[in-house]
């Protein structure tokens, strides 16, 4: 398929593990499993401390009325506690973790690769074909499916709307992150099958996988599976594969549906504007195992890397694995490691410690000795303090959003006060934080970071705003309730009165005319008798 160029964006080394086969990671003796996976709000735990709970089991319930999705326990065991940590999610400090002493034996079944089991809370297994869409959808709510390369949005909810191309997003453009290509090398079939599920869900007739040029260990699987899925089967959506260039960032959702498409997501709009949905192949074949193997999400593939440890490599890890127990497999950090990131160099979230939990949304684990130095994303052995900007225009060149970082950075420092307004009036909402204008920057800025501490008080700021309102309308409402009672209260009681004055006169009409009536024609009874005593 003919593809398209997008504006900006670097070519990175790859940094990337030797293709291997990928091994599962055993079990820490404590699962510290995180109630917050996802975007949206945080799961409420529905087990206590205790419990005992089986593999597969739901520990943690979406929160009603809410966009969230549900978690469930890894491995079978006991709880042992019920407690508030930090977790690997971009802005968010920390999230109630259900902690699991795991149980031996199920410690060995999940090295083992052992099927079912009497503490296997599996669903039963649904036919993809012959099931109705919605009850699909309602599966992949209930196994807490959620995209598993970006934010973690719910996969249901993304599914709910009708879109015309489906896009399996297998570019994984960052260094060293290498998971997907690993899965698309192992399990290509699953990613394939699962597509074809997710595209009769959201009604797509078109579906198309991308991958990278240098994620050539993978390609001959894929083109396997592609093929395997379509000869002798005319009903079956054919799946089209596209080659990118290995540009970065050309995972980026709307970046990837430019490349495909020559079309751009408008500002402000989403791809299903474009009638486009974007999931990763993870996701897709996440999606598959949940309906066919009634498996809800409780692993992924985790590539641990960078200049911290002595090598990369992608593992099968339990979510809840502390990040310490990932590193231990590949002889842990080096001494000198300054920075431990919750995915790669460019886009990673900075972790507070090691104990940090893996989750759904963790691609990677990179650890570094230094910072991103500007020769595009070559690492540097000691940190460089920031100087001023130049006005070079590289970052500008770098910015696949076509942004103007300098300009932006201006505005926001703007003699130290910041100009928030003016910096959102020249396109911050539109940075999609991708640290390009980092690595080209020859005056080592850490613009990207402002641009997230910008972004995050314009959210907030707007979330107050909106709350603001909410609460004036409420308080409107209010009154305009109050007001209206007092005048439904001051027209009942007036309608009461008149009834009242009604009945008193006409009660008093009915005395006075008794009255009258009776003065008229006394008795004889009540007359004297002559000469008598009166």
């Amino acid at each position: 398929m003919s593809l398209h160029r997008f504006f900006g964006g670097l070519v990175l080394p790859a940094m990337k593990p030797v293709p291997a086969p990928v091994r599962r990671l055993p079990l820490p003796g404590r699962l510290r499993v995180p109630l917050l996976q996802h975007a949206g709000a945080e799961a409420e735990a529905c087990v206590a401390v205790g419990d005992r709970v089986r593999r597969f089991q739901r520990i943690g319930r979406r929160a009603a009325d809410t966009l969230g999705a549900d978690v469930h326990a890894p491995a079978a065991g006991v709880v042992v506690a019920i407690e508030r940590g930090p977790v690997a999610m971009p802005g968010t400090p920390d999230a109630t973790h259900v902690v699991i002493e795991v149980d031996a034996d199920a410690a060995q079944a999940w090295v083992s690769g052992d099927g079912e089991s009497q503490d296997d809370a599996r669903m039963p297994a649904l036919d993809p074909q012959a099931r109705p869409v919605d009850a699909l959808r309602q599966r992949l709510a209930e196994a807490g499916l959620v995209g598993l390369g970006g934010a973690g949005f719910p996969t249901a909810e993304k599914l709910s709307l009708t879109h015309r191309l489906l896009i399996l997003n297998g570019a994984e453009c960052e260094p060293v992150v290498a998971c997907d290509e690993a899965l698309l090398r192992e399990r290509a079939d699953e990613v394939v099958a699962g597509g074809r599920l997710l595209a009769r869900l959201c009604g797509a007739t078109r579906l198309v996988l991308a991958m990278e040029h240098r994620m050539a260990s993978a390609l001959p699987a894929v083109q396997a599976a592609i093929a395997a899925n379509v000869d002798g089967d005319v009903q079956r959506l054919r799946v089209e594969l596209a080659l990118l260039p290995d540009r970065y960032p050309a995972g980026g959702e709307r970046q990837l549906i430019q490349a495909l498409t020559g079309e751009e997501v408008p500002d402000g709009g989403l791809p299903r504007d474009l009638g486009v949905l974007v999931q990763n192949v993870a996701t897709a074949a996440a999606a598959w195992r949940a309906v066919v193997h009634g498996e809800p999400q409780v692993s992924r593939l985790v590539t641990v890397g960078g200049d911290g440890v002595s090598h990369a490599a992608t593992f099968e890890v339990l979510l809840g694995t502390p990040a310490s127990r990932v590193a231990e497999a590949v002889g842990g950090w080096r001494d000198d490691a300054t920075v431990l990131r919750a995915g790669g160099p460019m886009m990673g979230v900075a972790l507070p410690h090691d104990d940090v939990a893996v989750i759904k949304t963790t691609i990677a684990l990179t650890a570094w000795c230094g910072p991103v130095s500007p020769d595009a994303g070559a690492r540097s052995s000691a940190p460089r303090s920031p100087l001023p900007c130049i006005r070079c225009g590289d970052c500008a060149d770098a910015c696949p959003s076509r942004l103007q970082p300098q300009l932006l950075h201006g505005r926001l420092k703007a003699s130290e006060g910041g100009d928030l307004g003016g910096a959102l009036a020249l396109g911050l909402g539109a940075c999609i934080e991708c640290g390009a204008c980092d690595a080209v920057c020859p005056s080592a800025i850490p613009l990207t970071a402002g641009f997230v501490a910008a972004r995050q008080s314009a959210r907030l700021g707007q979330h107050q705003r909106v709350q603001a309102e909410a609460a004036k309308e409420r308080f409107e409402r209010r009154i305009e309730r109050l007001q209206r009672e007092a005048e439904d209260a001051a027209q009942h009681q007036a309608q009461r009165v008149k009834r009242v004055s009604g009945a008193a006169a006409a009660a008093l009409a009915k005395a006075r005319s008794k009255r009258a009536g009776s003065g008229s024609a006394p008795s004889t009874a009540d007359a004297p008798s002559d000469g008598g005593p009166p």
